[in-house]
């Protein structure tokens, strides 16, 4: 019963990291524009510290979710059978290689997946992400928003997308899907910038 709901009510019953555009999900991810994240939602991270999905010192903020990445050798034996996973982190590293930009123009950004805080925080330690990665093992941001997901290797994963949230954290733009993950950053930093409305240079 339980991966019946999670494959049909959080997900759109494919197995995938990603969904058609005209999915069901996708409309539901669009319905979110517009809709507030719910204030005080507060995650473990992979530096150790609790964190607000929304940060409170930036303009704006970038949330984005995934299945799983990697982390360093030897990897889980079941992470192969993760649909989607060697994407996340090639999107990490994009995000990673943009925070500059992200900083300079005073957005925030957080990765999101449902993958233990330890296994983030040695993904993080290896690639130098500097920016939290959010664990989500609880679901709290999940079910609260009704993100896309999936089952995969006994564990519920999030399907890849992008928030853009500010004022009020409100959600001013949601990308999903997300396939072209080059583009995809980009856009964030374009939409993030147009949104965000900075005091100085970087994140108050």
């Amino acid at each position: 019963m339980q991966d019946w709901a999670d494959r049909w009510l959080l997900g759109d019953g494919t197995l995938t990291a990603t969904a058609e555009d005209g999915s069901a999900e996708a409309a539901r991810v669009r319905e979110l524009v517009g809709t507030a994240v719910p204030p005080g939602l507060v995650l473990p991270g992979s530096d150790g510290a609790a964190h607000d999905v929304v940060a409170a010192h930036a303009d704006a903020t970038v949330v984005f979710t995934y299945p799983a990445t990697g982390v360093p050798s030897p990897l889980p034996d079941d992470w192969a059978d993760i649909p989607g996973a060697a994407g996340c982190t090639l999107e990490n590293r994009l995000f990673r290689d943009a925070w500059a930009s992200f900083h300079e123009a005073g957005v925030a950004v957080c990765g999101v997946s449902t993958q233990r805080p330890d296994e983030q925080a040695a993904f993080a330690t290896a690639e130098k992400v500097p920016f939290p990665l959010l664990s989500d093992t609880e679901l709290r941001l999940t079910a609260a928003l009704r993100l896309p997901a999936f089952r995969a290797a006994q564990q519920l994963r999030l399907k890849r997308l992008i928030l853009v949230v500010a004022g009020a954290d409100l959600t001013r733009h949601a990308l999903f899907p997300v396939t072209d993950l080059p583009t995809a950053v980009a856009e964030a930093l374009s939409l993030a910038r147009e949104v965000a409305q900075p005091t100085g240079p970087g994140p108050r």
